[in-house]
């Protein structure tokens, strides 16, 4: 596939995701049908899609809100289906560079776009998936009209602004979760509940709680219950932390809060040893808080034929029998290139059919594992 042609704006990676077109065939494969189905989905249902010259004739050009309402219309006709209940997801592997935060940034996407509702709370104070969906934390409004970047890539406000009403030291200026959170695909996409440095503080004021483990389990309980003024999680099928690679306060508590662990890991030593370690940290978390999240490791950055990388994988297996994807994500440039574009790779067109296949096949396994915990 050719590059797609690339949106940017001033010095910055700055993505326009409405103003991307897509061609019909990458359309159906997003959804998962035919492009004859496809255009049947918008006839049958009086959809207009924009139409471009080609040539001497014109052709559909989709926009990713346009594939992305076309995933809801899909669950609300009953052809996909949602959850039997909500399920909270956590990314963590105390290892940086093992594509956690790339995995995170797509995997809702995927379920998005497999007619789940899916909500995704940054609880890294770096930022990274932040950026990754377009807003880039460290940007101030200043920045943001100088490098023409619209002004509601503003990050004004993170998970702790919205719990900070219910904290007894209340370090952050209230906000309603209508403020904080971002639809960077448009209404019909995942949605985003930035971070930003400030985030970090969070963790000291949960320090004063009671059960301050317990925290975030309890609060987004009573969020689904419509109990929090002004929040109503019980639309979401799917609500997924990204942490940082660090057993911190946040990431406890988003682990004790989730029924469901997502450890991306290569199959370097070092990545592997991280992985060793967050099995220990696992068992006593299990003793701690009783409470054992399941678990799905992901081989990435897997390269075939390497001796040393599939006895690492036959250990993993050993280590988490049952509990390690059949699919693996292969190593390929296609990460670094999709990220160099600022266009998470799933909906990226210049990425080969092997690497996205790959990605689809391991996100099918993760959702049929959620699908399993839903009942």
């Amino acid at each position: 596939m050719a590059d797609q042609p690339e949106v940017l704006s001033g010095e910055l990676n700055y993505t326009d995701f409405a103003s991307i077109p897509y061609p019909p065939k990458f359309a159906a494969d997003c959804l998962g049908v035919t492009t004859r189905r496809l255009k049947d989905i918008e006839e049958e249902n009086g959809i207009e899609i924009r139409r471009v010259a080609r040539g001497t004739a014109t052709t559909r050009s989709y926009t990713l809100p346009d594939i992305f309402a076309l995933a809801a219309l899909r669950r609300n006709k009953g052809y996909t289906k949602g959850l039997g209940r909500q399920v909270v997801v956590s990314t963590f592997v105390q290892k940086g560079g093992t594509g956690k935060t790339t995995t995170t940034a797509n995997l809702p996407i995927y379920l998005q776009l497999c007619g789940l509702r899916v909500l995704v709370i940054d609880n890294d104070p770096q930022g990274d998936l932040s950026s990754m969906f377009g807003y880039d934390p460290d940007l101030e409004p200043s920045d943001l009209e100088a490098l023409g970047i619209p002004a509601d890539r503003y990050v004004d406000g993170h998970l702790g602004s919205i719990l900070s009403r219910d904290l007894r030291g209340r370090m952050f200026d209230p906000k309603l979760f209508s403020d904080v959170v971002k639809k960077p695909f448009g209404e019909y996409g995942p949605h985003l509940i930035p971070a930003d440095a400030h985030l970090e503080d969070l963790g000291v004021a949960l320090d004063a709680e009671d059960n301050s483990d317990f925290w975030y389990a309890r609060w987004l309980e009573r969020a689904r219950r419509g109990d929090v003024p002004g929040v109503d999680l019980s639309a979401y099928d799917v609500i997924i932390f990204d942490n940082a690679p660090t057993a911190s306060r946040l990431t406890k508590n988003s682990i004790v809060a989730s029924d469901f662990l997502i450890s991306p890991v290569r199959m370097d030593k070092f990545s592997f040893r991280a992985l060793l370690r967050l099995n220990d940290w696992l068992v006593r978390f299990a003793d701690a808080y009783q409470r054992s999240p399941g678990i799905l490791a992901i081989p990435t950055m897997f390269i075939r034929n390497r001796p040393r990388i599939l006895n690492n994988l036959g250990v993993l297996n050993e280590l988490f029998p049952g509990g390690v994807a059949e699919e693996v994500l292969f190593y390929s440039e296609d990460y670094g290139k999709a990220l160099d574009q600022g266009i998470p790779l799933l909906v990226w067109r210049g990425a080969s059919s092997k690497t996205i296949d790959s990605m689809r096949k391991v996100f099918a396994e993760a959702l049929e594992r959620i699908r399993e915990l839903a009942g």
